[in-house]
């Protein structure tokens, strides 16, 4: 049973090229923060890990250390959820945020960004969608017992707790990619985020 608890000068450069591996996991419709690729920031300032990317999207993770400006991405809507610690501080063209990881963020790829990690850093998820191409939205769900993640969500990630899917353990951070089948969640308690992916033009998700 999920209880609802949301909706929702770096140099500029292009979403980052897809690595051979990532490609090789293109099929796969569970992914884990070990089988994430990592990249290097666009800006050169930091390193993410990517879960999973598509014509329209990226997803990844990605390790902030103390004050790190973001990469520019113009035309590119973004999402930032904390991973593995419940807030961080991102100041968005001038105006602080504390981005908890029950909410997350919102904000336009082109914005200056600076995050503001407390000693010894965190991890968080990163949603890039290309604008023009698609719109994500996204909630963020406390489950208790488990749940289903049917084919209508493009995907599921988990931000907290321990959890299943058919037996299969999932860390945090671990995500569902977009498949043809629902997928079962068990877990005593867990957060969880969803997001649908819509293709500009058109009511249904990627």
């Amino acid at each position: 049973m999920a209880e609802a608890v949301t909706s929702g000068p770096a140099p500029v450069a292009p979403m980052a090229r897809t690595p051979t591996r990532m490609r090789d996991l293109a099929d796969a419709d569970v992914v884990t923060p070990a089988e994430a690729v990592p990249e290097s920031w666009a800006n050169g300032l930091g390193v993410t890990r990517v879960l999973a990317t598509r014509l329209a999207w990226r997803l990844s993770i990605a390790d902030l250390r103390g004050r790190m400006s973001f990469s520019s991405y113009p035309g590119v809507e973004r999402v930032l959820i904390p991973l593995s610690a419940p807030s961080v501080v991102l100041t968005v063209d001038g105006v602080d945020h504390r981005v908890t990881r029950e909410r997350g963020i919102r904000f336009a790829g082109e914005a200056r960004v600076v995050a503001s990690a407390e000693r010894g850093g965190l991890s968080v998820l990163n949603l890039m969608v290309k604008r023009g191409l698609a719109a994500p939205t996204y909630r963020i769900d406390r489950v208790r017992g488990g749940t289903v993640v049917d084919t209508s969500t493009t995907l599921a990630v988990l931000l907290e707790g321990t959890a299943t899917v058919d037996g299969l353990p999932l860390p945090p951070g671990s995500a569902l990619l977009p498949g043809t089948r629902s997928r079962s969640i068990v877990c005593e308690s867990a957060l969880l985020a969803r997001f649908d992916i819509v293709p500009a033009g058109s009511d249904a998700p990627l």
